[in-house]
């Protein structure tokens, strides 16, 4: 579980990981928003315990907004469920859907990687996000023949999305041996991406 961290702030991002930590702290800083605590909740597994633990923290009496992201993984419903399902646990008011707010205070709502795509929402992670925002890059097409080429030699790949991701920033010069967060802070994505308006609103929301 994440360490405990004292709040600052009245509205709460809560994150899964370091990357998205790094990744929304520039989102916010490029989004113009400068009064929202960006905390990093830890692993899947650790958010109900998170919620628990923070709802006894000195100040979160004061808090009047709360956003959760974190991946949808292979399953974006049992995701969403999860989600809903620590948000009970923890006696807070539990959004009808991703990227919608409560009415309750604090504000409630919760954001799913990669997103919505107009259809459904996604299953995957944030890398999975920032490879939509590069999508259209010819840097794409090395990769795939790169990852291809490992296949065919037996190379079993068990996380696609981060081997692909992280082949494409290294060949990038200004982004060779970065994460997410950093590459973020580094200038990798553009933040004006149609992928990233969903995200946006809610926390111009927030």
């Amino acid at each position: 579980m994440a360490p405990r961290i004292e709040i600052i702030c009245t509205k709460l991002l809560l994150v899964e990981g370091a990357d998205a930590l790094h990744f929304f702290i520039k989102a916010l800083e490029v989004f113009g928003v400068d009064d929202v605590q960006v905390i990093d909740f830890g692993g899947i597994s650790d958010l109900t315990n998170y919620l628990k633990a923070l709802s006894l923290y000195p100040n979160f009496d004061s808090v009047t907004c709360l956003v959760i992201a974190r991946d949808a993984e292979t399953n974006s419903d049992s995701a969403i469920s999860n989600v809903k399902n620590s948000l009970k646990q923890s006696s807070l008011s539990i959004p009808e859907k991703p990227f919608e707010f409560t009415e309750n205070n604090p504000r409630i709502a919760f954001m799913i990687f990669p997103g919505f795509d107009g259809v459904a929402f996604q299953s995957g992670t944030l890398e999975d996000l920032c490879l939509d925002i590069v999508k259209d890059c010819s840097t794409l097409d090395c990769v795939d023949a790169y990852i291809q080429c490992l296949q065919s030699n037996g190379h079993e790949i068990k996380r696609p999305h981060k081997t692909k991701l992280h082949s494409y920033l290294a060949g990038k010069n200004n982004f060779v041996g970065m994460k997410i967060g950093e590459a973020a802070k580094a200038g990798a994505w553009d933040w004006d991406h149609i992928k990233l308006i969903q995200f946006k609103d809610v926390i111009s929301a927030m």
